[in-house]
């Protein structure tokens, strides 16, 4: 059966303090831990999204004393103009992100090129500038490099993501499906994104998404996302049950075709937004009997 995961950079910067008890209360015992929601170790600071910068004991300690499990760790890293704009300073946290996925067990690293490759094709060679070292890391320690597919990058299409994983070659390199980022960049995210990556696919983000009509019909602003890549229009986020993405027969494929790991929740909203929504889709997902 396939699992539920907490993004933890849903909540962002907020501490293992407060969201571990927020995660037993959604009733999810996984977690997608962000550096960003660890406490620093005393060494020199690096960046919000890095962890070699901050005390995973102690954040292994809490997690583990709370019975939960990081199922993936996600590197922000891509996302920050900072860290790519030195490819082999963020080379070297990437290496240091793997090696925390096995300190805390998590098998998946979640990452972006968002910065790296902001255009629409592919910049194969760069991304080995900054992917190669930590993908040997991978394969010495067992972990899987899933990048994220962006509405805002050069991975926003089925085609490129494919081209992508296909470049590197390698069994711990593959995609995290972002069926409403692949909505956001105006592609049919399933069942055609994901019959040409399905192969590919090794972490999965449940959220969801329609296009932004002012009045009734998208009342809350604070869903409000960004522009349409290819189509004129903005994004609404809303829950999964209620968006154009087909997110139930999407979960249902996935079963079907044996994936029985995490599909993780992230709504794209204020934090009172997202603690309802949240309840509201661990409610919906695990009624589809497909759920741990």
């Amino acid at each position: 059966m396939m699992r539920i995961g907490l993004n933890t950079n849903t909540f962002a910067g907020e501490q293992l303090d407060v969201l571990l008890p927020l995660a037993k209360e959604f009733g999810i015992c996984y977690l997608e831990l962000w550096g960003s929601n660890l406490e620093p170790n005393g060494k020199k600071a690096v960046n919000g999204f890095a962890f070699s910068d901050k005390n995973l004991e102690k954040a292994k300690k809490q997690i583990e004393d709370a019975g939960l499990t990081v199922g993936a760790i996600s590197s922000g890293l891509g996302l920050d103009t900072q860290m790519t704009s030195d490819p082999e300073a963020f080379s070297k946290e990437l290496v240091a992100t793997v090696e925390a996925a096995a300190i805390f067990g998590a098998k998946i690293v979640n990452h972006y090129s968002d910065k790296i490759q902001p255009g629409t094709t592919p910049e194969i060679d760069r991304l080995h500038q900054y992917f190669d070292a930590a993908l040997a890391r991978a394969e010495e320690l067992g972990i899987v490099l899933a990048l994220e597919n962006e509405a805002g990058d050069a991975s926003r299409t089925p085609e490129n993501m494919l081209a992508i994983v296909k470049a590197f070659d390698s069994p711990n390199f593959k995609t995290n499906f972002d069926a409403t980022n692949y909505y956001h960049a105006s592609c049919e995210a399933f069942p055609y994104a994901y019959e040409l990556l399905k192969e590919h696919i090794a972490y999965v983000h449940i959220k969801n998404g329609r296009l932004y009509r002012p009045g009734g019909f998208c009342p809350d602003t604070k869903w409000f996302g960004g522009a349409m890549t290819r189509e004129p229009g903005t994004i609404y986020y809303c829950e999964a049950k209620d968006g154009v993405v087909n997110i139930n027969g999407l979960v249902h494929r996935l079963a079907v075709d044996g994936y029985d790991g995490l599909c993780t929740l992230e709504p794209h909203t204020t934090r009172e937004n997202a603690i309802e929504a949240i309840h509201g889709e661990v409610k919906y997902l695990r009624a589809t009997g497909l759920f741990e």
